[in-house]
């Protein structure tokens, strides 16, 4: 059940804030597998991942929480770079008393997150998984990224998300579930706060290639074996330029990456069985990593 774990915050009252976190699994199952934390997209809160929390703690504590200035907020959004997100991963896993190293799967804004925690904390990260992140955005992706913005600016979270939503979602995904799309719509503006999402916007979206999170700037900082996938009609993280990210890595061979056919970006909800299979698979390899970038494929 979600839960709030306070964590220091220099600019609450008190120099204390929240995290609001969901954790399932065994604590410490003797030969349990090292805890999986996930950090969700930038409008996900910890409802977006239920589909997927049981299945994956079935053999490890897992833990999603929901970052500074997603969801039910209980932090300052003052400064939201990723320098301080990797400040609250490190409080986060002191506070809940993990003092050895974790396994960090994130997806597109969590997926840029975890790039920056495993280049700036790499003692703090046995493997890593990060989805909907590519080498670039392409001409497509930028567009796509400079229409979010200029929707934010009316100061309505529901233009953002109408407007995002065939950016995020594949076809078939969303001829699928036509009927849940208001739903959908409305969850995402009950479950997270205007200035939150904005100021995730402004600081966390400008990757371009000199800027210092770029995820080409960052991979050869990254030490961990690493596994990248995405969509392959992803439209926001290029399926085309996936293979070039994984080859800035610093491991021998690179990264892992994979391509997971028919579905857009957010593949862990598009494609969840597939999605899962293939992070169990990697997380679970004595050797994972090695190789890596001889295994890169379409699914």
């Amino acid at each position: 059940m979600p839960e709030w774990i306070r964590v220091p915050d220099r600019a609450s009252p008190g120099g204390v804030g929240q995290l609001r976190v969901d954790r399932r699994g065994p604590l410490e199952a003797p030969g349990a597998a090292p805890p999986l934390v996930v950090i969700g997209g930038m409008t996900q809160t910890l409802t977006s991942w239920s589909g997927q929390i049981r299945a994956l703690a079935a053999a490890r504590q897992v833990i999603v929480y929901e970052a500074r200035g997603q969801g039910q907020r209980a932090l300052s959004v003052d400064d939201v770079s990723p320098a301080v997100h990797v400040a609250d991963f490190e409080a986060l896993l002191g506070a809940l008393e993990i003092a050895g190293p974790v396994d960090l799967c994130g997806f597109s804004f969590g997926g840029r997150m975890a790039l920056a925690i495993a280049a700036e904390a790499p003692a703090r990260v046995r493997r890593l998984v990060v989805s909907g992140v590519s080498a670039g955005r392409g001409v497509v992706g930028r567009l796509i990224v400079r229409a979010w913005r200029e929707a934010l600016r009316t100061g309505d979270l529901e233009a953002l998300a109408w407007v995002s939503l065939t950016d995020i979602l594949g076809p078939a995904y969303l001829e699928r579930y036509a009927h849940m799309i208001e739903p959908m719509i409305k969850a995402t503006v009950q479950r997270n706060d205007y200035e939150g999402i904005r100021a995730l916007f402004e600081a966390t979206l400008d990757d371009g290639p000199d800027a210092p999170h770029a995820p080409l700037r960052l991979a050869p900082r990254i030490a961990a074996p690493t596994l990248l996938l995405v969509g392959e009609l992803d439209r926001v993280a290029p399926a085309a330029d996936l293979e070039g990210l994984a080859a800035a890595f610093a491991r021998p061979g690179g990264a892992e990456w994979g391509i997971l056919p028919g579905v857009g970006h957010t593949i862990p909800i598009e494609a969840p069985e597939a999605w899962r299979a293939r992070v169990l698979d990697f997380l679970d390899r004595p050797d994972a990593g090695a190789g890596a970038g001889a295994e890169g494929r379409a699914e």
